[in-house]
């Protein structure tokens, strides 16, 4: 019954794709008779439609490849990459965020293995934590580009105000506790009108803060994945005081009240941190830029985020990579632009001339004086160097973080215990990811698409 099942998933899948194939898509540009290699790259649109650097530079300094940008916009690069896989017309090169395991276990990648075996490419210049987002199932099949980093951000003006010396950050968790007693400002009402720290505050879509419980999890060894990619483990002892540890510490406040407090909170300079409701978060390094557009003359400090006694800081970076669709036609000459892109010099440059402040996935690179120019960005690197990857579950990855997140409300509201709220995701998750494990191995055994790259094409 299952496999029935399973067939009629796939065929409805492939019946959709092929529809919108046939009647959605539009063929790419006629490429021009130059005697030159013309690899398509496909990347997701952003604010602002410009050419990488990397790809302007590539261009540049050799003549026999010219990398041809298509820029596709969010709601629609998945559906026209796979589509244009199933079809049998694929670009040459795709840029993306998603886990790469997702496009592995759909067949939608060719491995790269043979590549960096032949050129003996140095794999150990990628920070570890995003050098094994690109692997599944023994094989490798994208390089990471572009990342980003936490740290701990506070507010120096409030520090002195409450009594707190701007050049002893918080070390630990204790410390924060201790510093946010010190930080609550109420009104003459008695209603909370500023706040050291909110645990979890991250989970609300948008805002740029960490899971304080993950970050803890992760410093406490919690692994949320068997070796073997079948079993989902949220409920080990080192999650489960995650998620003690910020219900407790929300304990002190009304739930009511501090619901209302942050129902306040609002975007740009109406951002918590911007507008010195609360003095202290776990920040990407992007926020940096934010902080410079909305108020640039803020007095502010970076540091490393908080861990127990005993326990090593933490933090999470996930990566845009750079992958070779399965049938694409100039596989090897993709190859020779990744390698490019990913070099040491061209991520210093290219991180230098982006406006948004992404770091160099080369860990060469952000190591390097040129990128290095504050201590902020010293902070930013060294945490780089100890995160961990927000795919802990990657072929449910948005399933995992789902249920996460509501299991941490409702353990925050009282409604469960932590463990029980956790017991509940758990499950939940587990059951997602069964039904991708067995449609991972359906596909493995039952699908073949022919792929033109199985030689590595020029």
């Amino acid at each position: 019954m299952l496999k029935n099942l399973l067939k009629k998933a796939a065929f409805s899948f492939l019946t959709i794709v092929t529809f919108w194939f046939l009647f959605g898509y539009s063929p790419s540009k006629k490429i021009p008779d130059d005697g030159k290699k013309h690899i398509q790259l496909w990347i997701i649109t952003g604010q602002k439609e410009e050419i990488p650097y990397s790809v302007r530079m590539f261009n540049t300094v050799q003549d026999s490849i010219v990398i041809d940008l298509t820029a596709i916009p969010w709601q629609e690069h998945e559906k026209k990459i796979l589509t244009a896989i199933l079809s049998g017309n694929p670009p040459d090169l795709v840029s993306q965020f998603i886990p790469v395991a997702q496009w592995a276990a759909r067949l939608a990648l060719t491995p790269i293995d043979d590549f960096i075996q032949t050129d003996q490419f140095d794999t150990t210049v990628f920070f570890p934590a995003l050098w094994q987002e690109m692997k599944w199932k023994g094989q490798t099949f994208a390089l990471p580009w572009k990342t980003a980093s936490y740290a701990f951000f506070y507010n120096n003006g409030l520090f002195k105000e409450a009594g707190l010396d701007p050049s002893k950050p918080p070390k630990t968790w204790s410390d924060v506790i201790e510093y946010s007693k010190k930080l609550v400002r109420r009104d003459e009402q008695g209603r909370l009108e500023q706040m050291g720290f909110i645990a979890d505050y991250g989970v609300l879509p948008g805002h740029g803060d960490m899971p304080t419980s993950i970050l803890i999890a992760w410093q406490l060894g919690a692994q949320f994945l068997s070796a073997d990619g079948s079993k989902v483990s949220i409920t080990n002892a080192a999650t489960v005081k995650g998620l003690e540890w910020v219900v407790n510490f929300n304990r002190s406040y009304d739930t009511k009240e501090l619901s209302a407090f942050i129902s306040g909170f609002g975007y740009a300079e109406q951002h918590a941190f911007l507008s010195n409701k609360v003095a202290m978060m776990c920040l990407q390094n992007t926020f940096i830029e934010h902080i410079n557009l909305y108020r640039p003359n803020m007095d502010y400090t970076v540091c490393p985020i908080p861990s127990f006694e005993g326990s090593t800081t933490v933090s999470s970076s996930g990566s845009w990579w750079l992958g070779i669709p399965r049938g694409a036609r100039h596989s090897k000459s993709a190859w020779e632009f990744m390698k490019f892109a990913v070099g040491e010099k061209t991520q210093i440059e290219e991180s230098l001339e982006m406006e948004e402040p992404l770091f160099p996935a080369n860990h060469l690179a952000a190591n390097d004086p040129a990128f290095i120019k504050d201590e902020k960005t010293r902070v930013f690197v060294k945490q780089m160097e100890l995160s961990h990857s927000p795919a802990v579950v990657p072929l449910t990855h948005g399933v995992f973080w789902r249920e996460y997140t509501m299991a941490r409300e409702r353990a925050v509201r009282g409604l469960q215990t932590p463990l029980e709220a956790l017991e509940q995701a758990e499950k939940q998750v587990q059951l997602e990811l069964d039904k991708a494990v067995r449609y991972d191995n359906y596909v493995r055994r039952e699908i073949r698409f022919e792929s033109r790259s199985n030689n590595f094409s020029n």
